[in-house]
């Protein structure tokens, strides 16, 4: 089917481009949780030993949370930054992937069980990609425990726009580029290689996520195979063929950030529809940007950011 193709493109490649490790804190600094969730158990880091809690999100869906290390750097100054390894990633590893294990639904559950655990009566939600759209379907089942809402680089609200976003990944592939992509593309079905076939093709376009071509080829130059678990994203395809979340956004009460690069994969008609459908949205667009604003342009990205934060006291 080829709506399912395009949306599992979508959704591997929101951030795959995104793992290659950035320097952070040593292991020492964290201080690790974990809960018990039917069938696995669910692991987290937190970072930061005042102040209300940041939830961190990475994209995907399965992509490892390390690579927004950065963001949980920043942010641990005034905040409690958990970094949730999402079902899948990290440690929270599943013993099957299907549409039992990987949906919508229990990503968000998974946060509502994390909420209770780090006992926060709202918690603030920081995602990028994948994890922005994690925490716009949060923010809609649970808006009286939702303080704020982050989106650092959107993910697709809709299937129309997963088609939009996987259009503009084509044109920013370089003839060679998609040369190579289809090479591997037909050793997809091989389960002796399906994680490598896998790697070297988003690696190979993992420049098109940035607007400094520079900065790609250095994020793909650091990517290693284990920083995604590419099951996950295949599982999530097939449990959401089509899916829509513009009816139910009107729900999010909470104060919501989008910040977009101008140049992101995901397109301006995408972050320009959710912010008319979320009331209490603020839209800032970073120019010559692509899909990761705080990596390609951090003094913009931060300074936006707090200057948000600091319009809402009761957050510190």
């Amino acid at each position: 089917m080829q709506n399912l193709k395009s949306h599992l493109t979508s959704f591997i490649c929101c951030l795959l481009f995104l793992f290659f490790s950035s320097i952070g804190f040593s292991q020492d600094q964290y201080r690790d949780g974990k809960i018990d969730r039917p069938g696995f158990s669910l692991y987290y880091k937190i970072v930061g030993t005042k102040g209300p809690f940041v939830i961190i999100l990475g994209g995907g869906p399965g992509s490892a949370v390390d690579y927004m290390q950065p963001v949980a750097d920043s942010l641990s100054k005034y905040y409690q930054c958990v970094l949730l390894e999402q079902r899948g990633t990290g440690r929270s590893v599943l013993k099957k992937y299907d549409s039992t294990t990987i949906h919508m639904n229990l990503y968000v559950e998974d946060l509502e069980a994390l909420r209770k655990n780090i006992k926060a009566k709202k918690i603030i939600l920081v995602g990028n990609s994948w994890g922005s759209l994690l925490a716009l379907l949060y923010g809609i089942k649970y808006p009286l425990h939702t303080a704020a809402i982050l989106s650092l680089g959107s993910s697709p609200i809709s299937s129309e726009y997963a088609e939009i976003f996987n259009d503009n990944f084509r044109l920013r592939l370089l003839p060679e580029e998609k040369a190579i992509r289809n090479q591997w593309k037909e050793k997809l079905k091989d389960s002796a290689i399906f994680i490598q076939a896998n790697y070297e093709r988003d690696k190979i376009g993992m420049p098109a996520y940035y607007y400094s071509r520079e900065i790609g080829l250095k994020a793909a130059m650091s990517l290693k195979p284990a920083d995604f678990n590419y099951y996950v994203p295949f599982a999530f395809d097939r449990a959401h063929p089509y899916f829509d979340i513009r009816p139910n956004l009107h729900k999010i009460i909470s104060p919501v950030l989008l910040i977009q690069g101008r140049q992101d994969l995901a397109g301006e008609g995408n972050i320009i529809e959710t912010s008319r459908l979320i009331s209490r949205s603020k839209l800032k667009f970073i120019e010559k940007c692509g899909h990761l604003p705080w990596e390609e342009k951090p003094a913009e990205t931060w300074q936006i950011i707090y200057s948000f934060l600091d319009q809402y006291k009761y957050f510190h």
